[in-house]
């Protein structure tokens, strides 16, 4: 095809013709499948649970959440949580505020236990598979 092409000069205008090309047509990608198979098959029993990690994980925080702290002022987490939860049944189809500290003590003593039964459990199957 022929096209005109202006051009703009310090001194004036100029106009020419140019040859333009016809762009080459865009390619979509191609779609690549793999497959790979070492003929070994996912364990289904991944996880691996142990009862005993479980019981000697909520013991291994409900104790030591029990031992009274100065952060506290002499009282440890465990009861506050469960003087808390008293005060919360007291008055209870009304749920506890916002600005409770109800919510301050339930979420950090769980954030406490489910890291000690993690750590349990990753301690106690990498001693079984032998990591240390």
């Amino acid at each position: 095809k022929m096209a005109l092409a202006l051009r703009s000069a310090s001194s004036g205008l100029s106009l020419r013709r140019v040859q333009t090309r016809k762009a080459a047509p865009v390619s979509r990608p191609r779609t690549v499948m793999v497959q790979a198979s070492s003929g070994k098959s996912f364990d289904s029993n991944w996880l691996k649970k142990d009862p005993l990690v479980f019981v000697l994980g909520f013991a291994g925080w409900t104790i030591p959440s029990s031992i009274g702290v100065s952060g506290f002022g002499g009282n440890s987490l465990f009861g506050l949580l469960n003087a808390s939860i008293g005060e919360q049944l007291a008055h209870f189809p009304t749920g506890p505020a916002l600005n409770d500290k109800f919510w301050l003590y339930l979420i950090t003593w769980h954030i406490g236990l489910f890291l000690t039964l993690t750590l349990g459990q990753i301690g106690v199957q990498g001693r079984k598979q032998g990591y240390w």
